[in-house]
């Protein structure tokens, strides 16, 4: 299939899917996640294909050009999968509009032209055509949203321009925007224009990916959105990012034009403040995430911490970052969407998202809480979930090129992690099932399906990482970078290897000499859940007796004087109002008798100076 044939049924099927909605909502959600299902197995089976000369001319000598290698495809893949099981878990949602069907077809051809884009014009257009439904999508559940919408607008507008400016320069320099010939001639130019092109377009990677200092979007926009669109949110858009800063790293690539700049450890200066950047994006997002008491809001702020690692990874370079960053746009795709779907099947039977206010959920959902237990594992990065591998690979190259600092915040967001991760876990599915939640049931089977492969691929890549390594050293052989040495089941590392299969052995060893001790042992006495949270005491008020509100005021009492770059960002706008204030009231007056004094030195300064 052509390429611009998945594209044109993409884009022509957001106002047919919105009319059909009209008439009948579940078929036409139907055929959207058939749609979705489609196009992610053309582009991972690689059914596509781009005929020569097929670019869509806009000028006469500009047009959209488009590619199918590996390393589009990866990412083209990763972020359908996550789109097309949001599409099978929304078959079950409550609040089917037919809006959200032409906005998420519309997202869904933003992010494959983007993806599979071959120049910076074409990732642009995409990027543009995904950022404005997404924006509509934000508001679409919560008309009182605008003000958080106007958060990602805001910094999106930051990125947008910064990229349109870059695009704007190397046209009018060399006459081309494919990536592999911008390469080339920057190559030749000087390092100023070098410098300034590397920073514009970090810029917009970093506003799309969510991370430090243009992470304030995220926080209000997941809050906002309807809950299944999280996921895609988090576990696609910010992936797009991530896209943008490789282009940048390894395809132009930065680590080569930056040979004249001052190096630390082996990293040019420039690549390595964005390291550092993005080592100080874990550390906020880790912090932030604990303090939080919406479980959505956390996990916002886990995306933060984790698209930290994706960049840090790929800013520093190496065989071993390289292949651990592009691992971790995968896992955390799966395991980020597969708790914010966990969240929203939970919001889906509770109508509430305030970790507080649930518990006990395991009795009623033990699916639900199946996939989010995976995923936090994953998110961890404890063995032998997925995570722990490219978290792994990228300690190793933090360790190899002597990058203490750095490696300290990696370490930092993963101890972290722990705490943050388990918050939900204690206070939605664990502890007391409030009397409200007794007669909630389990999600609906679409919810279940699309969660249950997210979390079987978690398991899958974490016991064989090898098969996920494999398309990442495909990517390095296609940019000039070292490929690293794996096996069946090992990673071969400079300071020593992973053997997954000897790991899941040991771990499954445990959980079966555990099971024949409870078969072997005294069956115990089932009672009700009450009677053993109180040892039996008759209580009155039971939503009292499950404590997650506030669970870590001792951690919050810590860091809640710390500086917030939104509270920075609320007070300043605010002066701004203050100071527009100050001049409106000089220049137009409230009174007739401002506007005469006005005129008058109007024309007395006149006067004075035409004399």
């Amino acid at each position: 299939m052509s390429l611009t044939v998945l594209l044109t049924i993409s884009l022509i099927s957001a106002p047919i899917l919105y009319l059909l909605a009209k008439v009948n909502k579940n078929f036409a959600y139907t055929v959207y996640a058939l749609i979705q299902l489609f196009a992610f197995s053309a582009i991972f089976f690689n059914w596509i294909y781009i005929p020569e000369h097929s670019g869509l001319r806009i000028f006469s000598n500009l047009e959209l050009t488009f590619n199918a290698s590996i390393l589009n495809r990866f990412f083209a893949s990763v972020t359908m999968l996550i789109i097309s099981m949001t599409a099978v878990f929304m078959l079950s949602i409550k609040k089917k509009k037919e809006m959200k069907l032409m906005l998420l077809s519309l997202v869904s051809t933003g992010v494959i032209g983007s993806m599979l884009s071959n120049d910076f014009l074409t990732l642009l257009i995409f990027w543009e055509l995904t950022t404005w439904s997404s924006l509509i999508m934000i508001v679409l559940d919560k008309k009182i949203a605008w003000k958080e919408a106007l958060k990602y607008v805001a910094v999106g507008s930051i990125g947008t321009y910064s990229m349109m400016y870059a695009v704007f320069l190397l046209y009018n320099r060399f006459g081309t925007l494919i990536y592999t010939d911008v390469a080339n001639e920057l190559m030749k130019t000087s390092g100023g224009f070098q410098l300034l092109i590397f920073i514009l377009l970090a810029v917009m990677a970093f506003a799309k990916a969510g991370s430090f200092p243009l992470h304030i979007w995220l926080r209000g926009a997941h809050s906002s959105a309807p809950d299944e669109f999280s996921s895609i949110l988090s576990g696609a858009l910010t992936k797009m990012g991530a896209f943008l800063m490789f282009i940048v790293v390894a395809v132009l690539p930065s680590t080569k034009f930056f040979a004249w700049m001052p190096e630390v450890q082996g990293i040019p200066l420039p690549n390595y403040i964005l390291a550092l950047l993005s080592g100080i994006s874990i550390i906020v997002g880790t912090v932030m995430a604990i303090r939080m008491e919406d479980a959505k809001q956390l996990i916002a702020f886990s995306t933060v911490s984790n698209s930290g690692y994706i960049l840090m990874a790929l800013a520093i370079g190496g065989p071993y970052a390289t292949a651990g960053g592009l691992m971790h746009v995968l896992n955390h795709a799966l395991a980020s969407s597969a708790m914010f779907l966990a969240i929203a099947a939970v919001a889906h039977r509770t109508g509430t998202t305030k970790m507080h206010e649930m518990g006990g959920l395991i009795f009623r959902m033990p699916f639900t809480f199946t996939a989010y237990l995976v995923a936090i594992i994953s998110i961890a990065g404890i063995p032998p979930m997925s995570g722990f591998a490219s978290k792994w690979l990228i300690y190793q190259q933090l360790v190899r090129n002597g990058l203490p600092f750095l490696a300290f915040m990696a370490f930092f967001g993963s101890i972290g992690s722990f705490m943050y991760v388990f918050k939900p876990l204690a206070g939605i599915f664990l502890g007391q099932l409030k009397p409200q939640h007794k007669n909630i049931k389990e999600a609906p089977i679409p919810m279940l399906v699309s969660m249950m492969v997210l979390t079987l691929l978690t398991i899958f890549w974490g016991i064989l990482p090898s098969n996920a390594i494999s398309f990442t050293n495909k990517i390095s052989e296609q940019v000039g970078i070292a490929t690293i040495k794996t096996t069946f089941s090992e990673i071969f590392a400079s300071t020593g290897k992973w053997d997954s299969i000897i790991v899941v052995t040991v771990f499954t060893i445990g959980f079966v000499i555990a099971f024949v001790i409870s078969a072997l042992a005294k069956k115990p006495k089932k009672v009700d859940l009450m009677d053993t949270y109180t040892g039996g005491e008759f209580i009155y008020t039971a939503e009292l007796y499950h404590f997650s509100y506030k669970m870590y005021r001792s951690f919050d009492r810590m860091f809640e004087r710390w500086p917030l770059m939104e509270k920075w960002l609320e007070n300043t706008s605010y002066k701004l109002r203050e100071l527009g204030a100050f001049f409106r009231s000089l220049f137009y007056p409230s009174s007739p008798q401002g506007y005469v004094t006005l005129s008058i030195l109007a024309i007395l300064t006149a006067y004075w100076w035409l004399r």
